[in-house]
């Protein structure tokens, strides 16, 4: 599940569903971010203490976890590392990532029911972090040939200039990137989103599994918070993963 802003009890900079207090000058309260997790949380009949979140540092750290993290990030402390995604095998328990415009990416193998939650920025895509949550699924059994991957809104080509620097390191490290950067005369943007399909599809997820919003963050401000749009002072949002409980 991929959250809008929409439906929340925050406020100001923050309306509505905001999942972070905000690091900028002005903060939302602990108790509306909570409110917010319970309400994202009820839509799989669970509650805010069944969701597994950390604190993101654009990292590539992946962490396995089971039911013992439930809580964490919300009502226990956050890892005391960097850790932008999330793999897991346990029934009932949400994992959780939260972005800007950045890319949120879920991953499921239906067959052997194994989840992912991943966070990727540009440095966490040109680090490769799809493919440490990939390798980590697989490490508990997951099967590629059985996994779907959703790509959540982030912000688009139309949006998200970049430095040659980046342009360069992308480069630098897979030839196959030169097709995620448009080029405008002297000016370069990229395309996180097909960056990450591509990190995909190399590492096993077959075309017909990848499934893409192409909504650009930035753009709609009526329905995503966006950091290149606003800066610090603005809301977040979250994409969420579980695996229920088989009732048969």
């Amino acid at each position: 599940m991929f959250s809008t802003r929409i439906g929340g009890v925050s406020g100001g900079v923050f309306e509505s569903l905001n999942f972070a207090s905000g690091a900028g000058s002005i903060t939302d309260s602990t108790e509306n971010v909570i409110k917010n997790h319970s309400l994202a949380a009820g839509v799989f009949g669970l509650t805010e203490k069944d969701i597994c979140r950390s604190y993101q540092t654009h990292s590539s750290n992946v962490e396995i976890v089971s039911a013992e993290h439930k809580g964490t990030g919300i009502s226990k402390e956050p890892f005391l590392q960097g850790v932008d995604g999330l793999v897991t095998a346990e029934n009932e328990l949400i994992l959780s990532v939260r972005t800007a415009d950045c890319v949120p990416i879920l991953l499921y193998d239906y067959k052997n029911r194994i989840c992912a939650a991943v966070h990727a920025g540009w440095r966490g895509t040109l680090g490769g972090i799809t493919a440490v949550a990939i390798e980590k699924m697989r490490s508990l059994g997951a099967d590629t040939e059985y996994t779907l991957a959703a790509i959540g809104p982030c912000v688009g080509p139309c949006c998200y200039e970049v430095g040659r620097e980046v342009y360069e390191s992308f480069l630098s490290s897979d030839k196959d990137f030169e097709q995620c950067f448009v080029k405008k005369g002297d000016k370069l943007s990229l395309d996180l989103t097909e960056a990450n399909e591509i990190i995909l599809k190399q590492n096993g997820i077959k075309t017909d599994n990848i499934s893409s919003a192409h909504l650009c963050t930035c753009c709609n401000a009526g329905d995503f918070f966006s950091h290149r749009r606003s800066g610090q002072n603005r809301g977040t949002m979250s994409a969420l993963i579980v695996i229920k409980q088989r009732t048969v």
